[in-house]
């Protein structure tokens, strides 16, 4: 890491390995539901300075193939709603 993004840490930032010589790093946030799946939420701040939050999720999928299809539609239909309503909260807020 260079002087220069050392400076730019912010409050939120891990300030560890995380972070890159372009980008800032939150800890982790992880929600696990035991059996069925867990979701990493972190946040993110590019070398522009623009900031996003990532989401990376694993789905235990059902063994029976239709079935982890239409777990697999069912969670990117919702990711698209999820999406879409964070886009009109940034909408609204400029």
């Amino acid at each position: 890491m260079n002087r220069r993004n050392r400076a730019a840490h912010t409050g939120w930032c891990a300030a560890d390995h995380r972070c890159n010589l372009t980008e800032h790093r939150s800890d982790d946030l992880l929600v696990t539901i035991p059996g069925h799946g867990r979701a990493i939420l972190t946040r993110v701040r590019d070398g522009h300075g623009r900031e996003y939050g990532e989401i990376r999720a694993r789905i235990a999928l059902d063994p029976d193939e239709y079935t982890a299809r239409v777990q697999l539609r069912t969670a990117l239909t919702d990711l698209r709603a999820l999406l879409s309503r964070a886009a009109e909260l940034t909408r609204r807020a400029a």
